[in-house]
């Protein structure tokens, strides 16, 4: 009796203890199945503390690994002695309270969750006027190993001392000083990567030379009497400008208002050699070199360094402008007081420009030897005061031919001495940058 009531007695706990290892399986089974990325991040943020350094040990040194990229080159502002630019941080660290075996976890290797909820290394742009991200609710890429990496992206305005002397051929040097604001050297470290620019980043006025880095330690002194050391790095941007613009825009308009206006003031009135007053068309000239000179200094800094290249070029034309105008109103003036004071010219003057082609009147004389006596004492006396009234015009037309004649070959040398010291100082003074 007894063997027969405990044979199903036992069969009995046998399938009951069946049924609690099945519903255990599937218990199993379903926390497995609940395992998913919304879980993985509560378990990790549930006791997460995210305003001091995520390491286990206090003595340990934090790795921040950066890498910027310049995306653009938004704005160089010479006057104000700015630059904007807009870049991409990304910054990667080792978080020790951010890690999980992804066996327990159905095989997640990577989660997203937002920087705002996670310690975020407090890194800035020290030498920055302004500085704005564009995208703020940005996200972190964590690893199952507590490797956290953030893309941070920063429009930054910074102050960058221009020298501009070789405008427009000028290569500006920027620096960008980056580091913790709070952590000392001995918390945090930084780890440079190379930097690089991307190929579309481009401008229409400037290009992208290079973008290094340096890292330096630098101490300061604290208000106790001690000093607080930090890491730094220094970003260094080489930026060159493209100088075509001014080249088609001022350069050349410049160098041609200047050769075309010498070449005016030494050109006659007309066929004959008539001379004009050319003063106003120097005037018209200056003043014009005078707005393209405000043009040039007015994109430029106030600096104590000097006048710019191009600014310094559009002064020289100015200058020879002045000197041509001075040159061709005295050429006009000795002309005319040469004329007035009726002024015989030197021989050496003479001897080039005179004209001995000519029939004289002892010649015209000799044709009435033939004549009878009276008539030759009579037409004699006539032609003796005929002679001296002609000589007397004569000289006067033939000096003024020879003064015409000298003062217009002197308008021609000076026409051609000043396009070639035009021509002279344009090359040696951009002869450095065209070859």
């Amino acid at each position: 009796m007894y063997s027969r009531i405990s044979f199903p007695f036992i069969i009995s706990i046998l399938l009951l203890f069946v049924k609690c290892e099945k519903a255990k399986e599937k218990e199993v089974i379903e926390q497995k199945e609940d395992r998913n990325e919304r879980e993985l991040a509560k378990h990790l943020l549930s006791d997460y503390y995210q305003y001091t350094r995520p390491v286990r040990n206090y003595s340990s040194v934090l790795n921040v690994t950066v890498q910027p990229q310049i995306y653009n080159l938004v704005e160089v502002n010479e006057q104000n002695e700015q630059i904007k630019i807009l870049l991409w941080f990304p910054q990667s660290w080792k978080d020790d309270y951010l890690t999980w075996d992804p066996k327990d976890w159905n095989g997640i290797e990577r989660i997203i969750i937002p920087k705002s909820q996670i310690w975020i290394p407090d890194g800035y742009i020290f030498n920055t006027v302004e500085e704005t991200e564009p995208l703020e609710n940005h996200n972190a890429r964590v690893r199952y190993d507590g490797r956290v990496e953030v893309d941070f992206n920063k429009l930054v305005d910074l102050t960058c001392p221009m020298s501009v002397l070789s405008f427009p051929f000028d290569v500006q040097l920027c620096a960008l000083q980056f580091g913790s604001w709070s952590y000392q050297a001995h918390a945090i470290s930084f780890n440079v990567l190379d930097t690089f620019v991307p190929k579309k980043s481009k401008n229409s006025e400037w290009d992208i030379v290079s973008f290094n880095a340096t890292k330096m330690t630098t101490k300061y002194g604290d208000t106790l009497g001690g000093f607080n050391v930090y890491e730094e790095i220094f970003y260094y941007l080489e930026l060159r400008r493209k100088p075509l613009y001014y080249i088609v825009v001022i350069l050349l308009p410049s160098f041609l208002i200047v050769t075309v206006s010498n070449i005016g003031l030494f050109t006659p009135h007309g066929v004959h050699g008539d001379r004009e007053e050319h003063v106003s068309l120097g005037l018209t000239t200056m003043l014009t070199m005078a707005v393209i000179l405000d043009m040039v200094t007015g994109q430029m800094p106030r600096s104590a360094e000097g006048i710019p290249l191009l600014g310094m070029y559009v002064l020289i034309e100015f200058v020879i402008s002045v000197i041509a105008v001075l040159v061709s109103v005295g050429i006009i003036f000795a002309h005319e007081r040469m004329l007035y004071l009726d002024a015989t010219p030197p021989y050496w003057v003479y001897k080039l420009f005179s004209d001995e082609g000519k029939m004289s009147l002892e010649e015209i004389e000799e044709d009435f030897c033939s004549k009878p006596a009276d008539l030759v004492q009579e037409l004699r006396f006539c032609m003796e005061e005929i002679k001296r009234y002609l000589d007397e015009q004569e000289a006067t037309e033939k000096n003024r031919i020879i003064w015409q004649r000298f003062f217009s070959w002197a308008d021609i040398l000076f026409s051609i001495f000043f396009f070639i010291a035009n021509c002279l100082v344009t090359f040696f003074m951009f002869m450095e940058f065209i070859f």
